[in-house]
């Protein structure tokens, strides 16, 4: 009986002990060892409310009140705070003098992102001791190797979990300051050690577009640096799933970005659409060297038709210089224009398009300095919904009783134009249109306010050229061999374009006919073959012919 009291009086003792520990043992006595340390590898102050000793559920220790402040060029704020931070170790290596850490918890972080109005973010010396914050925009997002990377690859982690997290990305650099935030964060990986390739799964909402966003993969194998071999990546956005895959390398990268379907009411950016618009085969292929950012390849399938396109872009500047080229091929451009138009206008038929685009900056003020390029576009079998370029021409003549087909519509069998961008205007080159009745042929420009300078030549057939001068005589003396040709201009924007016609056009053809007649008869008189009485009434049948009497 003696032993078993004694046993029990042991076994309460111990279990005392035990409790007391966390209360008896003061590990904040410790802080002047790794709180250095940490702040050399952030590159960041950090406070630490308190730090205690844990038994239950496991082993380990709990940091209280973990904050780390932000670079003090951006603010005297915390950059992330954690209510607390909870590290587990297993308890049988303990025994051996060993210390292996089963998982680490994260509660409720709170992470803040800043652009500064020159466009540096603050995160671009985070992990980078000594270095200061650039003055202009910088590609120096991702922390270095020396950073807090290199701590999580050098830990051996059973599991590291996020939980109840919150990050906000603030703009202060747009004209109107934007913000964002992914909120009820929650991440958790597994297996976070060197040499292999931790499972990756993160859910969370972003705001204020309430989009739930999950990513699910593996990346490694983990290095002492920011190396990974291998990243395979499931993205899902509201109901769009992408895969991603890529590999890091230094501070170069490649990724790809697949997505058999992608609707743009699933994605989490406002887009200037009236209707949501789907997306086939979306391939993205990209690389990172250095300051240069390469898209190889961008591919997808609309509106039934493809579209290529490449670019390079040079980051390290607030305006940075890009270059692109793309190809579109047989996209349907009736949709197109019910999804985006935003002008009476719209267009129908099949598209087909090259162009060259390079500038530098992404800026409305920006673009229109430096953007300039070449395009080619060609439109088979559509009509130009909203306008007939034949009824306004006999509008502005005051033609009455001309029946029109299709009035308000525009049909061809082909439109093709060159075009050309400099400094905020679009020049339109060699315009050529085939319909029926008329072709159409001229240039002009349009501006990115969408101003509109054009000059379009109808160029109409025999049998309609007949029936306008049956309808107006006077008109007859603009014809050149049974056909017609109506200078018309088009001013105005392109929400209200104004249609007139070049009087001065119009009338110089009207020269040349009598010109050529005077021309004939001359040369008539001086040969001899025509006799004056028959010039006289060569002149009655021509003013007869122009005044209709």
């Amino acid at each position: 009986m003696k032993w078993v009291i004694g046993a029990g009086v042991v076994l309460v003792l111990a279990v005392g002990i035990l409790l007391a520990l966390p209360f008896l043992v003061d590990l904040n006595q410790y802080q002047d060892r790794y709180k250095p340390a940490i702040e050399e590898a952030l590159n960041r102050k950090i406070r630490l409310e308190d730090i205690r000793l844990t038994l239950w559920p496991r082993v380990g220790a709990r940091v209280a009140g973990f904050t780390v402040l932000d670079d003090p060029a951006f603010g005297s704020g915390p950059f992330a705070s954690l209510t607390s931070l909870d590290v587990g170790v297993q308890l049988m290596p303990l025994f051996s003098g060993k210390v292996e850490v089963e998982e680490i918890i994260l509660r409720d972080p709170v992470i803040t992102v800043i652009k500064n109005k020159n466009g540096v973010l603050n995160v671009s010396t985070l992990g980078r001791p000594g270095v200061e914050v650039p003055e202009t925009p910088s590609r120096a997002p991702v922390p270095s190797p020396e950073g807090p990377l290199r701590i999580l690859g050098m830990l051996a982690v059973d599991r590291v979990i996020l939980s109840g997290g919150t990050m906000t990305y603030r703009d202060l650099s747009a004209p109107q300051p934007v913000e964002y935030a992914l909120e009820d964060l929650g991440v958790q990986l597994t297996s976070v050690r060197l040499g292999q390739s931790p499972a990756v799964h993160l859910d969370t909402v972003v705001q204020p577009f309430g989009m739930p966003v999950t990513v699910s993969g593996t990346i490694g194998p983990l290095r002492e640096t920011t190396d990974l071999d291998v990243i395979n990546l499931d993205l899902t956005l509201g109901k769009t799933l992408f895969t991603i895959a890529g590999k890091t390398v230094g501070r170069d990268a490649a990724v790809t970005v697949n997505a058999a379907a992608v609707n743009t009411a699933d994605l989490p950016v406002a887009l200037p659409l009236r209707t949501p618009v789907s997306i086939h085969n979306l391939k993205i292929a990209g690389a990172v060297h250095g300051q240069d950012v390469v898209l190889e390849e961008l591919s997808f399938r609309l509106f039934d038709g493809d579209v290529t396109a490449r670019g390079k872009l040079v980051a390290g500047s607030d305006a940075s210089p890009f270059e692109s080229t793309a190809a579109v091929q047989g996209v349907q451009l009736g949709p197109a224009f019910e999804a985006a138009a935003t002008t009476a206008l719209s267009v129908s038929g099949t598209a087909a398009a090259t162009l060259a685009l390079h500038g530098r900056g992404f800026a409305q003020a920006q673009l229109e300095k430096a953007l300039e390029g070449t395009a080619h576009v060609a439109i088979k079998d559509g009509r130009i919904t909203g306008v007939n370029l034949l009824q306004q021409a006999a509008a502005i003549l005051d033609i009455v009783g001309l029946a029109i087909d299709t009035p308000n519509v525009t049909a061809f069998s082909t439109i093709e134009t060159d075009l050309a961008v400099k400094q905020g205007v679009i020049a339109v080159q060699r315009l050529l249109m085939n319909s029926h009745d008329v072709q159409a042929t001229g240039g002009g420009t349009i501006g990115f306010d969408r101003t509109l300078n054009l000059t379009v030549n109808l160029h109409l057939s025999q049998d309609l050229s007949r029936k306008l001068a049956d309808a107006s005589p006077a008109i007859k003396v603009a014809m050149a061999e049974g056909r017609l040709t109506l200078p018309l201009t088009i001013t105005g924007t392109t929400q209200a374009p104004i249609y007139g016609l070049n009087m001065k056009s119009l009338t110089g053809q009207a020269q040349q006919r009598i010109q050529k007649s005077v021309n004939e008869a001359v040369e008539g008189l001086l040969k001899g073959t025509t006799r004056p009485e028959d010039l006289k009434q060569q002149g009655k049948d021509l003013l007869k012919g122009l005044l209709n009497r």
